[in-house]
């Protein structure tokens, strides 16, 4: 009864936990670092970093897998049919790539689980064992189409588990936009839902919520050597984005008449195309954007510790341009970011970060 009650209010007042959403602060508080980080290489179509046994940082790019040297100069490692969509090397040394409905490992393409077809393959983890984690990230759009399974109130992503002999399994399914994962140093399985704006822990075939109400859309992780991870988040949240989702007309005929690029939906870049969607308050006022305006798009990723608690983050924010932040690894004091928006890979000192939000100069 109260529920219904509840539901009836919000709809009347436009009020109700639906349009809640959490601010950035504490670990989380907005600051440019991002901004400020030193520009290793600039190349349109980047999708994925990785990093070889060797140490050496590998990019996705369109339908290549580029080395990446430590003065920005790209080199062709290998080349495919299609777009690489996700990328990962095993525990043993073996290149994997994510190719929209298939990976290809070690001489294999599996393109199936448990007699489902792959369709929106976009994170490769691996596993101590020497198998992969897959993310697919919708059962009904493919990856490029992220978008329109944010509109659809997409729940059909899953989580598989490659075993490095040819079988592949599902650990979960009807997952909000299943888009990363990774096992940590004391055997978890953690996996990110994009649209559930949370990190799952996965074990024995059941779900649970591990980091709750994250204010953006989460996505790939990348482990640290003492036992934490990084999490980026490729946009954050907006209350007229969650005021849209809840509006099934509106977002059908949006959906029906609008070119998608002009959607009220979170971008991984923004602010070069006037036809874009106003966002509320992300509106230039006398040619000046404020950084505190509601963002359409932004660039996020946060340092979490061992026991799932946030540390501290790093920012591009809305005036910014390194967004769609959609990876990161770090290699000793270097954290590398790829900005998917901005077409970027991006550098900073892990040492110059823990630093300045130690001594509150993270601005």
């Amino acid at each position: 009864m109260f529920d219904a009650v509840s539901s009836l209010i919000s709809s009347v007042f436009g009020r109700g936990s639906s349009l809640s959403v959490p601010i950035l602060d504490g670990a989380l508080k907005p600051n440019n670092m991002i901004e400020r980080a030193t520009i290793l290489a600039e190349r349109q179509g980047l999708e994925d970093i990785a990093l070889d046994p060797a140490n050496v940082l590998h990019v996705a790019c369109g339908r290549e897998v580029l080395k990446l040297s430590d003065n920005g100069e790209f080199t062709v490692a290998a080349s495919f049919d299609r777009p690489v969509t996700a990328l990962a090397f095993t525990t043993g040394g073996e290149l994997a790539v994510g190719l929209g409905n298939a990976v290809a490992v070690g001489g294999r393409v599996l393109d199936s689980a448990d007699g489902k077809p792959f369709v929106a393959v976009n994170a490769l983890s691996a596993t101590p064992d020497g198998g992969l984690l897959i993310t697919d990230g919708s059962a009904s759009r493919p990856y490029a189409q992220w978008s329109h399974d944010l509109m659809e109130a997409g729940r059909t992503g899953r989580l598989l588990r490659y075993d490095g002999n040819g079988r592949v399994a599902t650990l979960a399914s009807g997952l909000g936009y299943a888009f990363g994962a990774m096992v940590d140093a004391r055997g978890r399985t953690l996996v990110s839902e994009s649209w559930r704006h949370r990190l799952s822990l996965v074990e024995g075939g059941r779900t649970r919520e591990a980091v709750p109400a994250l204010p953006g859309y989460p996505s790939r992780l990348a482990p640290t050597p003492d036992g934490g991870f990084w999490l980026t988040l490729f946009s954050c949240r907006t209350q007229l984005v969650e005021f849209v989702l809840q509006e099934d007309d509106y977002r059908r005929e949006m959906m029906r008449t609008i070119d998608p690029k002009y959607w009220v939906a979170p971008a991984l870049s923004s602010g070069e195309d006037y036809m874009e969607p106003l966002q509320g308050g992300s509106v230039k006022q006398m040619g000046i954007l404020k950084p505190w305006a509601p963002p359409r798009s932004y660039g996020l990723a946060v340092r979490f510790d061992a026991d799932f608690l946030p540390l501290y983050s790093v920012h591009s924010r809305t005036g910014g341009r390194n967004h769609g932040v959609v990876a990161a690894v770090q290699r000793g004091d270097d954290l590398f970011l790829l900005s998917k928006g901005a077409g970027r890979v991006l550098r900073l000192s892990v040492a110059e970060i823990q630093s300045a939000w130690t001594k509150g100069t993270n601005e």
